[in-house]
């Protein structure tokens, strides 16, 4: 066993997150740090009259902080006789059409980029992570809802697909980008996988086609694919420093390969399943199952306990690396394609497993922030709770990484020196190598990838592993 990794800790924030953690000393300085004067802007000519939209954006920043999950539990708690505004205020806020979430969330990106940029010693790659997640909903009549396919739990729930980019800066993983989707099913007489008369039912309404909201309701019926190349290219506009993009069989395609390949610097790792695709491997043309079949007899490595081959082919005249791996000799075979031909076998599992940070941010943000609960029928309203909850998740992970990951953190000018937390992405590596030697021993032929994904996903699952992996705290070792 690893005796110099917190694999115990497997979720990120939650070790240190309670309801009133932070209380009013942590919003003022994180929103202070954020510099939210600067984000007033975004709402600069929206209302001349009324509330502030700022104030009201401020307020609903703050909920989960002080312990409240709603706008109505807030009113009615003790704080809430220091507010003017009703609810009804605070609804019409993030109904408005005219705010561009989009923007809002990636100045708060680039403000918690530039606070944190001193700090990252550069150990790690900065990768930028796609994935998606479900968010389950209980109304029918919600804007655009439909009936998506949860890959978890192998069935169709009511709610839409959230597509995430997420940002790996070598400590902390940070979202910066994403788009909602619903998903129209095969049946023509149940489009979206709902019946035509509740379809008709549905909350609508005309927006400006100028307008931000425009642009997110025509999202919900792009291809994720479409999406994360538009999510890609934001954020090379964006000017993010990005090693490597990490992402799984789902999105691993030509599209997104040729557009990193024509970037200096960029390179790109993911599963692949296309089985029909044809590389041209030793002057033949061959699916990535036949370039598996040419290469012989598997290496053995014996540090992660898998058996693997790999190969440079061609794919329409561009090189890439494909692996192939397996846990044990009767495990399933599995394909990772990468544009960096230079990388070793090791290097790119070691890469790879920083995906699951993303899995990481979609359990914390459902769990403290409430992620995907907004209940409005209004695809505005639905943008604008997404918005909010990832830049909390952003202002929570600034001040945890400061207390934990740093000697020194500069943004809460903190004066006493404290034992540094392993990040979570050593916590990640650690904990892949244990599982990858208990499922060696015990389950032949599981897949470690899948376990970890459940893993996450299932709070029991996730305490029963942290007893089988506690190891010493890093403050116990370093006394030592």
């Amino acid at each position: 066993m690893l005796q110099h990794k917190d694999t115990h800790k497997i979720s990120e924030l939650k070790n240190g997150f309670t309801h009133r953690w932070f209380e009013a000393d942590f919003i003022l300085s994180s929103l202070t740090c954020f510099k939210l004067s600067m984000a007033n802007k975004c709402f600069a000519g929206l209302k001349e009259k009324g509330y502030s939209l700022a104030s009201l954006f401020g307020i609903l920043l703050s909920l989960p902080f002080i312990g409240q999950n709603s706008v109505n539990g807030l009113l009615h708690s003790n704080l809430g006789s220091y507010i003017e505004a009703r609810k009804d205020t605070f609804y019409r806020f993030k109904n408005l059409e005219a705010i561009n979430w989009r923007g809002i969330l990636w100045f708060f990106a680039r403000q918690f980029i530039k606070l944190s940029k001193k700090e990252n010693g550069g150990k790690s790659p900065r990768c930028l992570i796609f994935d998606d997640s479900v968010l389950q909903k209980s109304g029918k009549f919600i804007e655009r809802i439909s009936r998506v396919w949860d890959h978890v739990t192998g069935r169709c729930v009511l709610g839409y697909k959230l597509l995430v980019a997420v940002y790996w800066d070598g400590s902390s993983c940070i979202p910066v980008d994403y788009s909602i989707h619903r998903e129209k099913g095969k049946k023509k007489d149940m489009p979206f996988g709902l019946k035509k008369k509740v379809m008709k039912n549905q909350f609508r309404k005309a927006r400006n086609h100028s307008s931000s909201a425009y642009e997110r309701i025509k999202e919900t019926d792009v291809s994720k694919i479409a999406s994360m190349v538009a999510m890609l290219k934001r954020a090379l506009r964006n000017k993010l420093e990005v090693d490597y993009v990490l992402m799984d069989s789902w999105f691993t395609c030509w599209e997104v390969v040729s557009l990193i390949i024509k970037r200096k610097g960029l390179h790109l790792i993911g599963m692949y399943k296309g089985a029909k695709t044809k590389f041209d491997y030793m002057g033949k043309s061959l699916t990535y199952s036949q370039v598996r079949n040419e290469l012989g007899n598997p290496i053995r490595c014996r540090r992660l306990g898998y058996y693997y081959k790999q190969a440079i082919v061609q794919w329409n005249g561009k090189q890439v690396r494909l692996f192939f791996s397996k846990q044990g000799k009767n495990g399933k075979w599995k394909t990772f394609m990468s544009t960096n031909t230079s990388l070793s076998f090791i290097e790119m599992v070691k890469i790879y497993q920083l995906r699951w940070c993303i899995e990481v941010f979609f359990k914390e943000s459902k769990q403290l922030f409430g992620l995907g609960k907004c209940q409005s029928t209004d695809f505005d309203a639905q943008i604008a709770d997404t918005t909010m909850v990832m830049i909390r998740y952003m202002m929570a992970s600034l001040k945890y990484r400061f207390d934990n990951y740093e000697s020194k953190g500069a943004i809460f000018e903190q004066t006493k020196e404290k034992a540094v937390m392993y990040s979570l992405g050593e916590r990640l590596w650690g904990l892949f190598l244990e599982l990858v030697k208990i499922i060696e021993v015990l389950f032949d032929g599981c897949d470690s990838d899948d376990i970890i994904h459940r893993l996450l996903e299932n709070e029991q699952a996730a305490e029963t592993i942290g007893r089988l992996l506690v190891v010493e705290p890093p403050e116990t070792r370093k006394a030592a």
